[in-house]
């Protein structure tokens, strides 16, 4: 049973648009377009236009209301203006259709806010599509709910396509790439259903094989991310494709934090901690779900690389590389059969594996040297290939190179790809045959070694995934709603000191004690004027004092200093010094508007900002998260310990990330921000210390 968001009424509903018995067109030119779209894709079911005027509509009588119609229709195609189509909808709802794609514009999106929520309460039940959506298109079941001309082929299993751009969607449809889509969603402006909806009923068929997502923006993180869990569970691979993301670091009170975290790293740290697949172009996005649905799903993420040039192959292995894939050496035994095999010296072979021209031509020879190249324990076998125009050349030679590959992978199995460098240099007939063989026709060197990497991964990412506890949504608390105010930091430290933070023993004093102060907690001590975000910029931090003269002293110059800025800080805070540091970290935690609160871990100290390296994570996180993320920064990796050094308290310092996650779940709702800079992470065993510490809050009245 799923745990979407959709009431069960519209859950049944939104089944019943996706495979309609039967489609009401209603309005004039759009509508009679999309009866035609019908009837191209070959719909078998039944299709009533609508339209008080015309009496007939793509060969169809026309009913002159919904009201006229037979009988509820399953699905609705609504080409009205936008303003007649809250009444539309509002009769849909009463005789009980399942839903309709709503065309039409200028909603929401151009300020019409009142009339979009005007439409979603005209719908009740009713399953509405948009508005402002370009339609659905579902290639399994021939069912066209669209406007417009598309290319798009009927097809017995394949991916799902989402998109948030009408355009997109449109524009998917016109790929030459050999991807096999079942649905094209365009979901508009979601003011009913959200993409989370959508996934959640397309998870239901079981011909949809992976999902692709075009993403602007989440509206209900909690929706996708059920419906992430779920794809997670039926072992449907999820890919998006996010764009539009906003820096909102200027909003940032602490400046640190903010600044080194953005809203593409949120969501960023929320498609990681979902097992959504990320990537950065429509061409990675359709190759990666080109892969997922035409081969094998790999079983790891050992490669073996072949192609007829050196240079390619040097190219290859660079990427392959980069992109997490292993390229294992051929052993010994393998090494001098290849070089028999493909009449190449001994020392030539490698992987990537440049197998010269020596055999070319030779579909058997080829078939022979390539089983022998993928057979030796490798996951993932890739041939590099692009083939020359055929108007222009004779391409025998090339294809016996591609049936070569296309035998040896019928004989040793696992996953295999053909890879065109260049997108166009693929045509349809050898995409056609690789595909019918199970291996995957990779168009574009780049977006191929971005699909063999995330599919190499997704296995492992999955399992550890589904043995941690699933993220349901952001931590409860809305957050403040005013603007924060800055708690200074002897208190930052005393409250995140109770979740557990280790903090240097201090004093917060008034000048006159400083002296005092630092007797007591003994020397030497670190002096600091409280109150203000960067001290260290401000030069109101002295450091390694060694005496109560010493204190006094500095507290004055730093009095004056401040003053002749129109600073006067009234308090001071006097703490020991951690002389043996061997690594600093920022630790800190900021708010995203769809995701929470979010831990953010970097290179810390005073070059935070210029190094820039972090790591976002989710909240509530785990210590194995955090401690990932930690040992995967520059400063991470020297807590390790190398070449002698015995490293830092790599235990401690994630203890401390954790602490700081624990206050930020006890003050969800108020918190705005926390920034510890630096965390000071001692030798093994002694612990890691939180120099300084800032929060913001909301201020409650």
């Amino acid at each position: 049973m799923s745990d979407s968001s959709l009431t069960a009424a519209r859950r049944r509903n939104l089944q019943r648009v996706l495979t309609p018995r039967h489609v009401a067109v209603i309005g004039g030119g759009a509508a009679a377009e999309a009866a035609r779209q019908l009837d191209a894709l070959g719909f078998q079911g039944q299709v009533w236009p609508v339209n008080p005027r015309r009496t007939e509509i793509a060969g169809r009588a026309c009913h002159g209301s919904v009201a006229e119609l037979p009988e509820a229709p399953d699905a609705a195609v609504v080409a009205a203006p936008a303003a007649q189509c809250p009444c539309i909808f509002a009769e849909l709802n009463r005789i009980g259709a399942g839903g309709g794609v709503c065309f039409a514009a200028h909603f929401r999106e151009d300020g019409a806010a009142d009339l979009e929520a005007e439409l979603v309460e005209a719908a009740g039940d009713c399953v509405l599509v948009g508005p402002n959506s370009h339609g659905i298109l579902n290639l399994l079941d021939r069912v066209a709910l669209w406007p417009d001309d598309h290319c798009a082929e009927p097809v017995e299993a394949g991916a799902a396509l989402i998109s948030q751009s009408g355009n997109v969607a449109l524009n998917s449809t016109f790929h030459r790439r050999s991807v096999p889509l079942s649905h094209v969603v365009s979901a508009g402006n979601q003011a009913q259903l959200d993409i989370g909806d959508f996934m959640d009923a397309l998870l239901d068929d079981a011909r949809v094989h992976a999902i692709g997502l075009f993403i602007e923006g989440l509206r209900d993180v909690r929706g996708f991310a059920r419906a992430a869990r779920r794809a997670l569970e039926r072992d449907v691979p999820v890919v998006a494709l996010k764009v539009g993301a906003s820096d909102h670091g200027a909003r940032a009170t602490l400046g640190h934090t903010g600044s080194l975290s953005g809203a593409d790293a949120a969501y960023d740290a929320l498609f990681d901690r979902l097992g959504v697949m990320r990537v950065r172009t429509p061409e990675a996005l359709l190759e990666t779900l080109k892969l997922f649905t035409t081969a094998e799903r790999p079983a790891g993420r050992r490669l073996v690389s072949l192609s007829c040039s050196g240079g390619e192959a040097a190219l290859a292995g660079d990427l392959m590389s980069g992109a997490g894939l292993v390229l294992p050496a051929p052993s010994e035994a393998a090494a001098g059969e290849l070089a028999k095999t493909f009449r190449i010296p001994r020392g030539s072979v490698g992987n990537p594996l440049d197998y010269n021209t020596a055999i070319w031509g030779d579909a058997d020879a080829c078939a022979d040297g390539f089983a022998a190249a993928m057979g030796e324990g490798t996951d993932i076998g890739v041939h590099f290939l692009d083939f020359p125009r055929d108007e222009a050349c004779d391409a025998a030679n090339w294809r016996a190179a591609r049936d070569g590959f296309l035998r040896a992978h019928r004989r040793v199995g696992g996953t295999a790809a053909m890879i065109a460098t260049y997108a166009e240099c693929f045509p349809e007939a050898d995409r056609r045959a690789c595909v019918a063989a199970g291996v995957a026709p990779l168009q574009g060197l780049q977006p191929a070694v971005t699909a063999l990497g995330h599919a190499a991964a997704h296995a492992e990412w999955r399992r550890r995934l589904l043995d941690e506890a699933a993220w349901t949504g952001p931590l409860a608390g809305a957050g403040p709603r005013t603007p924060p105010r800055l708690v200074d930091e002897g208190e930052s430290k005393r409250r995140l000191a109770a979740h557990g933070l280790s903090v240097p023993d201090g004093r917060c004093v008034g000048l006159g004690d400083v002296g005092q102060a630092a007797e007591a907690v003994g020397f030497p001590v670190v002096l600091k004027a409280v109150g203000l975000a960067h001290k260290t910029d401000a030069g109101a931090v002295a450091l390694n004092l060694q005496s109560a003269e010493a204190v006094r002293a500095a507290a004055d110059a730093i009095a004056d200093r401040l003053a002749a800025g129109d600073a006067a800080p009234d308090r001071w805070l006097v703490e020991t010094m951690v002389p043996d540091a061997v690594a600093e970290l920022i630790v800190g935690v900021t708010r995203d508007d769809t995701v929470g609160p979010v831990l953010v871990v970097g290179d810390g100290g005073v070059f935070a900002e210029l190094i820039g390296r972090t790591r976002t994570l989710l909240l509530p996180t785990t210590e194995a998260r955090v401690r990932e993320a930690i040992t995967g920064l520059t400063t991470g990796r020297r807590l390790l310990g190398q070449r002698g050094d015995a490293g830092g308290d790599l235990d401690a310092a994630v203890a401390a990330c954790m602490a700081v996650a624990r206050y930020v779940e006890a003050n969800a709702d108020s918190l705005a921000e926390i920034d510890v800079n630096p965390l000071l992470v001692r030798p093994p065993g002694r612990g890691a210390v939180a120099a300084d510490a800032l929060i913001a809050e909301a201020v409650h009245a």
